[in-house]
């Protein structure tokens, strides 16, 4: 996996996180009446991205991952006659 953040990834994005279980997402975190804490969402693409030769796909489901939450980016080759 390429934990390098995406370079065109918008301002942080954060995820509400309780008892391991994630939330709700948002750009403004508030504080959680039930305990719950605001982790960073770090976008990230599963292989090298190439604009030229690849395709970014859709995210997968959100994953906590430590004291973060990843977005994880498929990255796809393209096919012969799109590169």
């Amino acid at each position: 996996m390429c934990n390098r953040p995406l370079a065109d990834a918008p301002e942080t994005q954060y995820c509400l996180v309780r008892e391991g279980e994630l939330i709700a997402t948002g750009f403004k975190p508030s504080p959680d009446p039930d305990g719950g804490e605001w982790l960073p969402i770090v976008n990230v693409d599963n292989a090298p991205f190439d604009a030229a030769t690849t395709w970014r796909l859709k995210p997968l489901p959100l994953r906590l991952d430590g004291d973060r939450v990843v977005r994880v980016y498929p990255v796809v080759p393209k096919s012969m006659e799109h590169a």
